[in-house]
């Protein structure tokens, strides 16, 4: 079939166009396809198949892969970048994302460019489905993340001079107005993390009420963390449209996307397999359980039963909308807390554990923590045993996002502990609000 051998194709095909068969039919043949380049070429991955007993041909498809242990990311963490790359693909070459995630372990992805295009099609795909078009601003208040190198943005800025998809960053680190930055911008979709538009709204809604060429915002997009009931009150109050919410992970991509009908999630079952699972059997639908995930084009660098630690919530083997998605009804992993600094501002800890990791690539698991209003303190474990000069660039890195006034300090620890019964925080904040 044209869209099994090319998935670029079939990421450009509707979602209504394609049925559960097919899904299932292209899903059994891509983990065959994955788990035996995992076997031939990933060192990882040939090791703990042999450890197991375990032969790419006793995988027929996904009623197959639960003979195949789970990895945790610790193993991912554990194992040497060369274990985890697949024989004859030039690393030098591929893309790199590194994530600290909701748990704070620090984690290198790496995909080919062609592996990264094909996903974000996928994502676009889903978008349009909200009612994308063509011609859209979509408006992204953010700190800006340099590209990488090997990342080749002439498609996008092509697509840009075309007016297709435009997406237009505000850096809120270089602007003091970024809400006003961000509507004069105009766009029609507005996406961001959840707490980070549910500050924006209040104010969006007053340049909305004083501008004397009003516009619409058409629907907006959240990810990156749980949204809240409460956050999501407040983005469809202050920008006077409807909410939906997308879940991924750096290391698949997009995995799951809201539906507008029933308010579940449809997995993008045709770039990953998803298993919900409470002490290794698979939960019920209502019921809750861990995700166990395998990227389904993800060659380069496999994922295969991957712990991705998030708790979330079993739907239907079909979404009640008609399309024909297999489904969670909601992700239960906890929000980042917002924290608040002494003259009123407020900063996001994804940035501070994002620049602390670009500055220190050493770093395997960090937290932040605010005691006090004016004070933070950044728990670092370090895979080595850092130098004074390379702490104080995790300082260097970071300070600029907080106010002259706050303390800051870097504290080296050999683990961070956190409740036996609740998943960890990478970000905790003391402060009563």
């Amino acid at each position: 079939m044209f869209a099994d051998r090319f998935p670029a194709y079939r990421a450009l095909r509707p979602q209504h166009r394609r049925t559960r068969e097919s899904i299932d039919a292209f899903r059994d043949a891509r983990l065959r396809k994955v788990v035996l380049n995992a076997y031939e070429k990933v060192p990882f991955y040939r090791t703990l198949f042999d450890r197991h007993g375990i032969r790419p041909t006793d995988i027929r498809g996904a009623s197959d892969l639960h003979i195949i242990p789970v990895t945790e990311r610790s193993d991912i963490q554990g194992a040497s970048m060369h274990d985890l790359m697949a024989r004859g693909v030039n690393e030098k070459k591929l893309i790199e994302r590194s994530t600290t995630g909701s748990t704070g372990a620090c984690l290198v992805v790496k995909r080919t460019w062609m592996e990264e295009q094909v996903l974000n099609l996928f994502r676009w795909r889903a978008i349009r489905a909200y009612g994308l078009r063509r011609a859209d601003v979509i408006g992204v208040p953010r700190v800006r993340v340099p590209t990488h190198p090997n990342d080749n943005q002439i498609p996008r800025r092509i697509a840009n001079a075309l007016n297709f998809y435009r997406k237009v960053i505000v850096d809120l680190r270089s602007t003091t107005d970024d809400v006003g930055a961000l509507h004069a911008r105009r766009p029609e979709v507005v996406m961001g993390w959840p707490t980070v538009l549910a500050e924006v709204a209040p104010r969006w809604k007053e340049f909305a009420a004083a501008d004397p060429h009003p516009f619409d915002v058409r629907f907006v997009i959240t990810g990156g963390e749980v949204c809240s009931p409460a956050a999501r009150r407040d983005i469809r109050a202050g920008f006077n449209a409807p909410v939906r919410d997308m879940y991924g992970a750096h290391e698949f991509s997009l995995v799951a996307c809201e539906c507008p009908v029933t308010g579940a999630y449809h997995l993008s079952d045709e770039t990953l397999y998803a298993e919900v699972l409470r002490d290794g059997k698979p939960v019920q639908p209502g019921e809750s359980g861990e995700m166990i995930v395998t990227a389904l084009h993800s060659f380069a660098m496999p994922f295969i039963r991957y712990r991705l630690g998030d708790d979330v919530v079993q739907g239907e083997s079909t979404c009640g909308c008609g399309l024909p998605f297999s489904t969670i009804r909601s992700v239960r992993g906890r929000s980042a807390d917002y924290l608040k600094l002494p003259k009123g501002k407020l900063v996001h800890p994804q940035d501070i554990a994002r620049e602390a990791h670009m500055a220190a690539p050493w770093i395997r698991q960090l937290q932040v923590v605010q005691d006090q209003i004016g004070r933070f303190e950044l728990l670092v474990v370090p895979h080595r045993e850092p130098s004074a000069e390379e702490i104080v660039a995790i300082r260097t890195a970071v300070v600029f996002l907080l106010e002259p006034e706050v303390e800051f300090t870097v504290r080296i620890v050999s683990e961070i502990s956190g409740r036996p019964d609740s998943k960890f925080r990478v970000y905790k904040s003391n402060i009563r609000r």
